[in-house]
């Protein structure tokens, strides 16, 4: 059957009649089957996530059973390219026999029916942080997200660091106080006073590396067997300063710790249309080939 039949022209006389051809012309006759076509829209503008968004939605529906849609599953639910969908019949179309209960109110009902189906099963997908309470974009990657987070964590961080520098600044200076702050004169016998390896060699060795921690921390993570040179004096002053070393690149690596975990407290937030964020659109009978 190439054309639709005068009896169903009469009852569908207050409904759209559509098409949807197959993507690729063929000059062999195609058969189409009929579905019920639905175009409705989701508009939101959600306060907690910031969304501000229309989505827009065509769909082909089966019908089975008078006034009955078997399960809402997704099986029977097609997307429509709106943009290939015409008004005129193609050639060489054999339409499908509609079955007689199809009329203007079923479509009506089973319009309504599909409205309340996507209250139940769309969603929008996104990302909190409770810390930072903070949510993700629309179409942001937990990744993204993630990495977002830890940006906006970096100056709490800092602040943070340069806190725990001034601790170890200070614990520095009373070292050099009582190890490099005396004069020549008031050194042990024992102590050389040229060296390769002296004290305030080593004092400044180690300073810089301290140094080095606080400055790289918020960039790159550190490592405790390359964060502290091999000892070489083997002095009372090396081994405090290689202690002090050692305890900065542990509160480092714990305050990094801390805030990766923070970032890392993320939980998915769904965002569902409720009937007043669904408009209905453009509804009938869509003739569809299986080939779309």
């Amino acid at each position: 059957m190439t054309k639709m039949d005068p009896d169903w022209v009469q009852r569908l006389k207050d409904v759209d009649i559509l098409y949807l051809p197959p993507k690729t012309p063929v000059k062999a006759a195609v058969e189409y089957f009929p579905f019920i076509y639905v175009e409705a829209s989701i508009d939101f503008n959600d306060i907690r996530t910031g969304y501000r968004g229309a989505e827009k939605l065509a769909r082909a529906l089966k019908f089975y059973e008078s006034h009955a849609i078997a399960g809402w599953s997704e099986e029977i639910i097609h997307d429509a390219n709106i943009d290939r969908i015409q008004e005129n019949t193609p050639r060489a179309a054999r339409l499908r026999p509609l079955p007689e209960f199809i009329d203007f109110e079923f479509i009506e009902s089973v319009k309504k029916l599909y409205i309340e189906y996507l209250t139940r099963t769309w969603k929008k997908l996104f990302y909190h942080n409770s810390e930072l309470n903070i949510y993700s974009g629309a179409n942001e990657s937990t990744d993204d997200f993630k990495g977002r987070c830890q940006e906006q964590f970096l100056g709490q961080m800092r602040e943070e660091l340069n806190q725990l520098r001034v601790v170890f600044n200070r614990m520095q200076e009373q070292l050099k106080e009582k190890f490099i702050g005396i004069g020549e004169t008031e050194l042990p016998d024992t102590a050389p006073l040229k060296s390769e390896t002296n004290d305030r060699d080593i004092y400044s060795r180690y300073a810089e590396r301290i140094a080095a921690l606080f400055l790289n921390a918020a960039s790159s993570a550190t490592d405790a067997e390359a964060a502290v040179p091999r000892m070489e004096k083997h002095s009372e002053l090396e081994e405090r300063l290689v202690a002090l070393t050692l305890e900065a690149h542990r509160k480092i690596a714990h305050l990094r710790d801390r805030y990766e975990k923070k970032a890392e407290r993320i939980d998915e937030y769904i965002l569902r249309p409720n009937l007043r964020n669904i408009h209905y659109g453009r509804s009938g009978i869509l003739w569809m080939s299986m080939k779309v």
